[in-house]
C-alpha cells in the first residue's frame, strides 16, 4: 500500500543553506570558465549570458572548447545537447517530488536551475518540495555560478597570460570528476565505454581529418550504443 507523500517543512532560509555549499563549490569553477571565456575573445556580457542562460558546467566547458576549436554551431548544439540530455532524466525524477501546487513559471524556473549538485541535495529530502525551498536552493547555487563567470573574466584582465592558459586543465578535471562518478557507481564498464570514445574521436580526428565538433558526436552516440548494448539491465527503484 503507497503511502501518501507529505510536504516537507522547508523554508526558503533552508534552501539558502543548502545552496550555500554548492554556491562555494561553482565559484571558483565558474571563475575559470570566465578566464577561458577571456581567452577566446569573448566579451564579458556575452560571458555572463552564457552562464546566465545556460547554468550547465560541464556543457558550457565543452561548448567553449568547440568554439575555440572552431566548430560548427550546429556541431556544437548537438554535442551540447547530448552531454546535458541527463538533465532530462533529473527532471522527471525531481518532478515526482515537486509539490502539486508548483505550476507553470515556476516549474519553468525550477528546471532551469536542476544541476546535478541541486539534484543530489533535493532528492534526499523526503516527501514533497515547496517551490520556496527549491528556488531558494536553486537561485543560492545559481548565483556562485553566474558571480563566479563574471570575476573570472576580471581576474583575467590582471592576471599573467601563462596562468591564463593553464585554466585550460579545468575543463579536463570537469570530465574527469563526471568520468570518477560514473566508474564509483557503475565499475570497470565505464573504463571500457569511455576508451572506446575516446578512440574513436582520435580515430576520426587523427585518420579521417574529421571536425573536432562532428568527431565528438560521433565518437559519442556510437559507444552510447555499445554501451546500451553490453550493459545489465537494471530494475528501477522508487524514489523516496
Amino acid at each position: 500500500m503507497q503511502i501518501e507523500k507529505q510536504i516537507e517543512n522547508l523554508t526558503a532560509k533552508q534552501g539558502i543553506q543548502d545552496g550555500f555549499p554548492i554556491f562555494i563549490g561553482y565559484f571558483p569553477t565558474a571563475m575559470a570558465f570566465g578566464l577561458i571565456c577571456r581567452n577566446i575573445g569573448l566579451s564579458l556580457g556575452e560571458s555572463a549570458l552564457f552562464s546566465l542562460t545556460n547554468f550547465a558546467g560541464s556543457g558550457q566547458f565543452l561548448a567553449i572548447n568547440l568554439l575555440s576549436s572552431g566548430a560548427l554551431l550546429f556541431e556544437i548544439f548537438i554535442s551540447v545537447l547530448l552531454i546535458n540530455i541527463r538533465y532530462s532524466f533529473m527532471g522527471a525524477a525531481l518532478n515526482l517530488k515537486l509539490d502539486t501546487g508548483i505550476t507553470g513559471i515556476k516549474r519553468i524556473l525550477i528546471a532551469h536551475g536542476t544541476t546535478d549538485e541541486v539534484f543530489s541535495v533535493a532528492i534526499l529530502h523526503n516527501g514533497l518540495l515547496s517551490s520556496n525551498y527549491l528556488l531558494a536552493l536553486e537561485l543560492t547555487s545559481y548565483t556562485g555560478w553566474v558571480s563566479g563567470t563574471i570575476v573570472g573574466f576580471l581576474i583575467g584582465m590582471i592576471l599573467p597570460h601563462e596562468l591564463q592558459l593553464a585554466v585550460g586543465v579545468t575543463l579536463y578535471a570537469m570530465f574527469s570528476s563526471l568520468f570518477a562518478q560514473e566508474l564509483r557507481q557503475k565499475g570497470i564498464l565505464v573504463l571500457a565505454i569511455a576508451g572506446i570514445s575516446a578512440l574513436l574521436n582520435s580515430l576520426l580526428v587523427c585518420l579521417f581529418h574529421l571536425g573536432t565538433g562532428w568527431a565528438f558526436v560521433i565518437a559519442m552516440l556510437l559507444s552510447a550504443v555499445f554501451g546500451a548494448l553490453v550493459s545489465p539491465d537494471q530494475d528501477i527503484e522508487e524514489l523516496p
